[in-house]
């Protein structure tokens, strides 16, 4: 608690020097006006006193707390000493009170207007507002995933005017302006991040791709190490967000043919897709990664996620996937087995 309140004295300190400075000042003042007159007048008859009982007397008084323990019997005491600091003392404390309470409702107020620079590390960056509804659909997810469970979540969009209630009760932070810009970036820390979504803003308009692309292009050249997954809408597009250094690329546009092809194909392929890729119920596909395999062939790893529960799908080498290969199909360092499972199962040491 003490540490909490010092740093918020220190961002007072710096945001408002000024009236910070003159209010500390008053205060001082004051306090070396009624503990120096109550020893002057007090101490005749308290032969007892000393200069920290004063100065005690002095601060409770000004805080209006009064606890009685000390308090002026004489007339100048009362009248001269007791009754400005009183006065003065309430003046001063209410203006604190103030000040501190403007403070807090301008920081609180840039947080939800984005104009505030992020403080968090390790955290995700979702670029770009599609609405509030979609928002929240992928933080539900990834709170199910303990991969991205703990995660802090920032919210870059240069449309968006003010963070919703909703997700900033949910801890989420929002930074706006154009995620293309380094200066934006910067404000969101991005160096620290760990993740980064990008979202299409309109899924109904191919030219948001183009922002898309603009900002992974500037997010991947300042920050290669980040993983960062796109959206897009124009399968033309694809190509051009690999290349400007996106880790995975999803096309809302091929995936809604190909699942319409395929329902019309297998009635009932939508429902196994949506429940084996959705996080809030029953089991989901996973890609394991394959530590060790001096030698190991697919069979042996499929018998190995078989043990745990796991069932194996096929196996992603070279960022190729191949569903079901032959049980003869070698294993390497660094493959990917793909699997289905309750959970997100550990590495896979063969």
């Amino acid at each position: 608690m003490i540490r909490l309140l010092l740093i918020l004295l220190r961002r007072v300190v710096v945001k408002q020097r000024n009236q910070f400075l003159k209010v500390a000042l008053l205060t001082v003042l004051l306090v070396a006006f009624s503990s120096s007159g109550f020893m002057y007048f007090e101490l005749a008859e308290k032969p007892d006193l000393a200069w920290d009982d004063a100065i005690w007397w002095s601060i409770v008084t000004m805080t209006t707390v009064g606890y009685g323990d000390y308090f002026p019997s004489t007339t100048g005491g009362r009248y001269i000493i007791g009754f400005p600091t009183m006065l003065f003392g309430i003046s001063v404390l209410g203006y604190l009170l103030s000040t501190l309470a403007t403070f807090l409702i301008e920081e609180r107020s840039k947080e939800l207007k984005g104009m505030s620079e992020c403080k968090r590390r390790d955290h995700l960056l979702i670029i770009h507002f599609p609405g509030l509804a979609r928002v929240k659909a992928v933080l539900t997810e990834l709170r199910t995933d303990p991969k991205t469970a703990d995660a802090d979540v920032v919210i870059i969009d240069d449309r968006l005017e003010e963070l919703p209630e909703p997700l900033a009760a949910e801890g989420v932070r929002f930074v706006r302006g154009d995620a293309s810009k380094e200066s934006t970036l910067e404000r969101a820390r991005f160096r620290d991040a760990r993740f980064a979504i990008i979202l299409s803003q309109d899924p109904n308009d191919p030219h948001c791709d183009n922002s898309n692309l603009a900002a992974a292009l500037t997010l991947e050249h300042l920050h290669p190490s980040i993983f960062t997954v796109s959206e897009c809408i124009d399968p033309e597009r694809i190509e051009l967000l690999y290349k400007a250094g996106c880790d995975a690329v999803v096309c809302l546009t091929a995936l809604a043919t190909n699942l319409v092809v395929h329902e019309l194909l297998d009635p009932g392929v939508q429902r196994v897709i949506g429940e084996a890729t959705n996080n809030l119920s029953g089991q989901n596909i996973y890609l394991v990664e394959v530590e060790t395999a001096g030698g190991a062939t697919y069979v042996a790893a499929r018998d190995a996620m078989e043990e745990r529960g796991c069932a194996a799908m096929g196996l992603e080498q070279n960022g190729k996937v191949f569903l079901n290969p032959a049980g003869t199909t070698p294993v390497g360092k660094g493959d990917r087995m793909i699997c289905i499972a309750p959970a997100r199962p550990d590495p896979l040491r063969l």
